[in-house]
């Protein structure tokens, strides 16, 4: 579809998205990166909407909503598609709650099946292969093996990581506080050899007087706050050279984190608390894939397991 032009989507549809995005922004705390999608999504459908001569919300119905998802079906993926049904519903329950519109439409649209993705998990082995590929001692090497311990030690999101200021960090008590999904903080342990790799860090930095004028933790070669398309690229070539030969990105030391723990015997709930999840369900993905590590020991070793 192609690009709307901000001034070829009527005034009104416009002044409800933004109201609409507000909301998302400062009463749900949605992330930049979802509110862009989401503006993204609710301004093609504007703009397909005025393309039908369709000014307002409360002029769509059903049938207008389907025909949309027809009309951008043909090149989406499932998960796409989802998404910006997301979108739309998300705005069309916004403004009946507001008193905009009488109806909610997309009450009678309904979702594409979606099919289930389980993400890739590393070995313990595969992620000492990626620890070890950074060789060296320069301050960039000793940054990026602390960078990538703290991730896979801890389970936090890029973003976590990112955000992090030197004084949220208790290497004695091998602790960070970090602020998740809605702003909300919690604590998550530092295992013993990341609080080695974190402290060998922060000392280099404090000789070298590196980002000495920046309060975040992980910093770039100019002193600035690591951003997390930078951590990103950082994992992406350490896997490079560590030959891990998988889908590899920051999400994917929490991933393994989480299944790691599960398979050690730690319960869904603790998991639960040390990845910041709200609910429960969407930790318990990770059950599958520790079962099936489970079932697989069971068959190499249990004496009756033929």
């Amino acid at each position: 579809m192609r690009k709307p032009k901000k001034d070829s989507i009527s005034k009104i549809l416009r002044e409800d998205i933004v109201r609409y995005l507000d909301y998302l922004k400062k009463e749900k705390m949605y992330s930049p990166n979802t509110l862009r999608a989401y503006r993204r999504d609710l301004n093609d459908f504007a703009f397909y909407l005025t393309r039908k001569s369709v000014a307002d919300f409360a002029g769509i119905g059903h049938i207008e909503i389907r025909e949309y998802l027809t009309d951008i079906k043909k090149d989406l993926s499932r998960a796409t598609m989802n998404r910006k049904l997301s979108a739309v519903r998300g705005i069309f329950r916004f403004l009946k709650n507001a008193g905009v519109i009488q109806k909610d439409p997309t009450k009678k649209v309904a979702s594409g099946r979606r099919i289930k993705k389980y993400p890739d998990i590393l070995t313990v082995e595969e992620v000492e292969s990626i620890i070890n590929s950074i060789k060296g001692e320069s301050k960039l090497s000793v940054r990026n093996r602390a960078l990538i311990e703290f991730l896979y030690s801890t389970g936090c999101r890029v973003s976590e990581v990112s955000d992090l200021n030197t004084d949220n960090v208790d290497l004695i008590g091998e602790t960070a506080r970090v602020t998740g999904k809605g702003n909300i903080e919690r604590i998550v342990l530092i295992g013993r050899t990341a609080a080695g790799k974190f402290h060998e860090y922060l000392k280099v930095r404090e000789n070298t007087g590196w980002g000495k004028d920046n309060k975040a933790v992980f910093v770039t070669v100019s002193g600035k706050r690591l951003s997390p398309r930078s951590i990103r690229r950082i994992v992406k070539r350490a896997a490079l050279r560590g030959e891990v030969n998988k889908n590899i990105a920051p999400h994917t030391f929490r991933h393994s984190f989480a299944t790691h723990m599960l398979e050690a015997g730690c319960n869904l709930r603790t998991v639960q608390e040390m990845l910041g999840h709200k609910r429960l369900q969407t930790t318990q993905r990770y059950t599958h894939l520790s079962r099936n590590a489970l079932k697989e020991a069971y068959l190499k070793f249990h004496p009756k397991r033929m």
